[in-house]
């Protein structure tokens, strides 16, 4: 990655800034956290469902016209898939209000970038450490 250099006689100045954010912020903030990560989960599950369902029915025999279609991960694919589910997946239908529509965005985006590393990694067209599959993100382990 190239490093910036400032031309001759300007001056760079950077901000640092510092949430300090009351109990009822904190809350939301954690709310909209658990939403993104709720939105990466299903993302996930939707997808590498289509998977094992497939790879189920290439063990029993079927034949490639007989399988269950891929599912794409790419985020408008995943944007309209969810917005069909989150009103009748019970994970989302009670909740999904109380949180802005771009945390929800961001999981799915996330969600859409990992697989598409995935992808890419196992194909060799991606440069760095071999990516694996991508994984549910746990509740108690998952960084807000």
């Amino acid at each position: 990655m190239k490093k910036f250099q400032p031309q001759p006689g300007f001056v760079v100045q950077a901000y640092r800034f510092a949430l300090d954010p009351n109990a009822t912020q904190e809350a939301a903030l954690r709310s909209h956290c658990g939403a993104a990560r709720a939105a990466y989960n299903w993302a996930v599950g939707w997808v590498t469902a289509s998977w094992w369902q497939r790879h189920a029915e290439e063990t029993y025999g079927i034949g490639e016209a007989g399988l269950t279609q891929w599912r794409p991960w790419s985020l408008p694919a995943l944007r309209k898939a969810f917005n069909e589910a989150k009103h009748t997946d019970p994970r989302f239908s009670a909740w999904w209000k109380e949180n802005s529509k771009q945390a929800y965005s961001t999981g799915l985006a996330n969600a859409s970038a990992a697989f598409d590393n995935y992808a890419k990694s196992k194909n060799g067209k991606r440069k760095g450490a071999r990516m694996g599959v991508p994984r549910f993100k746990p509740k108690r382990k998952a960084r807000l």
